[in-house]
This record gives C-alpha cells, sequence and structure tokens, in this order.
C-alpha cells in the first residue's frame, strides 16, 4: 500500500499498489481464465494496458472484464483490447456458469450476461435475470485479500472515523438520471438488505477484524423508509457499538424526524444529499427527481442531530448557464447559512453507460479513446473541457472555485466554533469529523508522504 506511482499524463493523480510487472508475477503459470474488473471508466487506461501485457505473457488465457466500463461498452472493448469477454452487469451467477463450462470444456455461447466477438461478429447474449435473494450471498471472502493492509493505511471512501471497512447493504438505484450509468449495469430494479442480515454481517466482521467502523458503498442507500428504519431498529437493539457513514449521497425523500433519530441511535455519522443543482431548469433536464424545498425541510431536521452532513454538487451540464450557476451559488449560500457542513462541487464528465454520452457520442462532441477516457477522473482540473455551450472550461473552473468559496466562507464565518473542533479532534484523535478535514488530512499528511514515496 506504500508503493506510489505517478499516473501518466494525469498532474496530481498516482496510482497505489503492485506495479503491472508484479501483477503479472503473480498470475499462476496454468491459469486458464483471467479476470479484470474496470468499475469506471477512468481505471480503463490502465486496465487495457495491464491486458495488452499479461495477453502476451499468457496468449492461451481467456481475459474476462466486468464492471461499468465493459458493459456501457462492451463492442468497443473488445474491438480495441485484448479483453475476449464481458460480464455485462451483475457478474457472481454468470462468471460462475463461465468458469464451470470451461472447466467442462463447453461453448460459452448459451451463457446468459456475456458479450464476445465470434469470427469479427460482435455477439451480445440476452441479459441475465436479476439477484433477488442478496441476502443469500455468504459474507465477503475478506480473509483472501489485503483488507488489513487497507485498514490500518486508512483506504476509506468518505472520511476517516477510526479503523473501518467497506460494506454494501443495497444493489442498484430505482431513478434515472441521465448522467448516471446505473441503468446499464443494474436496471431500475432497487433490492436493499433485511435488517437482520446486513446487521448480522457488521457484526461478525467487527468481532473479526476489530474495526469499529464501517462505510456504505451503496449507490444510494435511503430509499426504502420502512426497510432503513428497520435496519436502524437492529442495530439499536443489538448495541454492538459500531458507527457508520454513506458516502456516495443518498436522497431525502424517506427521511422524517422519526427516521433522522433512528439512523443517528443507530450509529450514522457522516452522510450526503445530492442536489446536483439549484437550477430547476437543470434538474428537468437531467432528469434529477429532487425537491428541493422537501431538500432543504430535511436538512432541517438532519441538522437538529449530530450527525454531519454534506451535499453534492455538479456544475457545467451541457444546459447549465451563467443564469443556472447563479441558482446554483444561490442554493449553495442557503446550505452554508444553515448549517450544512460540507459541499463537494464537481464538474459534470460524460460518463459512458449514460444517456449523456450516448447523446454527446452522436453528436461529435466525444471520441472514443483510451487517452480521453482516463481524463473523466480530473473533476477538478481548468484544463478539461466544458459541455456547457454557454461555459468555458476556464470559466467552469472559475465558478468551482468561486462556489466553494461561497460555502465554506459563510460556513466558517457563521459557526468560527466548528472548524476549531474538528481540526482540535483531527489532530488529537485522527478522526475526520468532515470532509474538509478529510482534505486537510490528505495535503498535509497523505499526499506528502506519497509524494515523497513516488520519488
Amino acid at each position: 500500500m506504500d508503493q506510489i506511482q505517478p499516473y501518466p499524463d494525469l498532474k496530481g493523480v498516482y496510482i497505489q499498489g503492485l506495479t503491472q510487472q508484479q501483477i503479472i508475477d503473480r498470475i499462476p503459470p496454468p491459469t486458464k481464465i483471467i479476470g479484470f474488473t474496470c468499475l469506471f471508466s477512468h481505471c480503463w487506461p490502465l486496465v487495457h494496458e495491464l491486458a495488452l501485457k499479461i495477453k502476451t505473457s499468457f496468449p492461451e488465457a481467456l481475459l474476462v472484464l466486468g464492471g461499468e466500463h465493459g458493459t456501457a461498452l462492451p463492442e468497443h472493448t473488445l474491438r480495441t483490447s485484448p479483453i475476449d469477454l464481458i460480464v455485462m452487469g451483475e457478474g457472481e451467477e454468470t462468471f460462475l456458469e463461465l468458469v464451470q463450462k470451461m472447466d467442462a470444456q463447453e461453448e460459452y455461447g448459451h451463457i446468459s450476461g456475456i458479450s464476445y466477438l465470434k469470427n469479427d461478429q460482435y455477439i451480445q447474449n440476452c441479459a441475465r435475470k436479476r439477484i433477488t435473494d442478496i441476502d443469500d450471498f455468504p459474507h465477503p471472502d475478506w480473509d483472501s485479500w489485503s483488507i488489513e493492509s487497507y485498514i490500518e493505511h486508512e483506504q476509506v471512501t468518505g472520511i476517516n472515523l477510526g479503523r473501518s471497512m467497506p460494506i454494501l447493504g443495497s444493489r442498484g438505484c430505482p431513478y434515472d438520471c441521465k448522467f448516471c450509468s446505473n441503468l446499464g449495469m443494474w436496471t431500475r430494479r432497487y433490492l436493499i438488505r433485511g435488517g437482520k442480515a446486513l446487521v448480522d454481517e457488521m457484526e461478525y466482521m467487527s468481532k473479526k477484524y476489530d474495526v469499529q467502523g464501517f462505510t456504505f458503498m451503496d449507490l444510494t442507500f435511503v430509499v426504502n423508509r420502512r426497510k432503513t428504519l428497520d435496519f436502524a431498529r437492529e442495530l439499536i437493539d443489538r448495541n454492538i457499538g459500531i458507527h457508520y457513514q454513506l458516502p456516495a449521497g443518498t436522497r431525502c425523500e424517506a427521511f422524517d424526524e422519526e427516521l433522522t433519530l433512528a439512523l443517528e441511535d443507530s450509529g450514522l455519522k457522516n452522510f450526503a444529499f445530492a442536489p446536483e443543482s439549484g437550477s430547476e431548469e437543470v434538474l428537468k433536464a437531467i432528469r434529477k427527481q429532487i425537491n428541493i424545498p422537501k431538500l432543504l425541510e430535511t436538512v432541517k431536521i438532519v441538522l437538529k442531530t449530530n450527525m454531519t452532513i454534506g451535499c453534492f454538487i455538479v456544475i457545467g451540464f451541457p444546459e447549465d448557464s451563467p443564469t443556472s450557476m447563479h441558482k446554483t451559488a444561490k442554493l449553495i449560500r442557503k446550505l452554508a447559512m444553515m448549517g450544512v457542513h460540507d459541499v463537494t462541487i464537481s464538474k459534470f464528465t460524460p460518463y459512458p453507460g449514460s444517456d449523456y454520452f450516448r447523446e454527446l457520442l452522436k453528436n461529435g462532441q466525444l471520441e472514443l479513446s483510451v487517452n480521453d477516457l482516463a481524463k473523466v477522473i480530473n473533476f477538478y482540473s481548468d484544463e478539461n473541457v466544458s459541455y456547457s455551450p454557454h461555459l468555458t472550461a476556464r470559466r467552469l473552473h472559475h465558478w468551482m472555485l468561486y462556489l466553494y468559496t461561497n460555502f465554506y466562507l459563510l460556513s466558517f464565518l457563521r459557526r468560527p466554533w466548528r472548524l476549531i473542533n474538528n481540526v482540535f479532534v483531527y489532530l488529537t484523535r485522527g478522526v475526520e469529523v468532515t470532509r474538509y478535514m478529510r482534505l486537510f488530512g490528505e495535503l498535509f499528511h497523505r499526499r506528502k508522504k506519497w509524494k515523497e514515496l513516488a520519488q
């Protein structure tokens, strides 16, 4: 985990972990199937390069790709890389069936949920049905993974709340945002685990790995009010002494005072809502089904508790303009004055698998190339392109800085004791109460250490 390399051609981005040659050296010589995951497209250039090298070393092996990138661009991926086969969407049953048929030397042409090339013809088999009994899955096999190293190195999404590890409480998302790639990967069927099964896993992992915190990696966790309340009450009743966070953002519609208090009592420390924009016109265009007045009412309820809350904002949608940006700035100032602890402002990027990506590709505003896909990780660079005809890339970057300044200047001036307390907690206990303290830790501790290791 202490092995750091610069990411080629991306300033300020680093690769953590094994080199490509070290990965190849760990593959046993008789391996017949080599699986790759590419959860998001910004990793594809690295996966693509690794696949090329592995194919040279293992020319007879079947190279299989899973994850959102291959699901979003299956034919392009197969035609421009050494990948032999793609597992589309949910992969547990599909990959298991593939391995069993390969082991029995059977053809895999009738396996649901895969795509491949045959005699240079692209073939995509019928989609596999979603797995509905997600409570029946066994616990993740962390013993075969370097989980302890991840825990010790504080490799968590969100903020550092002490020894923590990831967990999944649901699959999919029932919404249809235009900028999201969820639909192709998971469909719009949302499934949440039962409260007992979820808390069983948390209790088991807490004891086994001596962790007190869990980071939920769900697309959106709070959708079904009744099931979320059941989960919170299960944690309260069992009193196992853990806490958790929802760093990926969640919906506000299910929240009321009863659910909010139950979530706090159950150990929820930090989460975020995702209004994305302060402009009703933009929200309608991106199909973000959110009611801003309802969001603000929910924020008021949450701010009566000791939980810390943030909001996610995206700027630079094709429909954005100076007018919509001013409306977003107004919303951000409102959130700061109310007492929201954090805001995360990212620049829009057309993600493969999203409707925006397909639309911009069709209009000739995008090109499918490995190098261009690497740029989607650079949300904060002033060099990225703008997809809004009303905002240049540099102007968009200035808007981002302006919005951040608006929020945090108002937030710190209105509640200066928060900043003092959060810095004190970080310096004395190493705990990050908010996302800006996470950035503080990154800038003055982790990244400094990484740069020294990368040199």
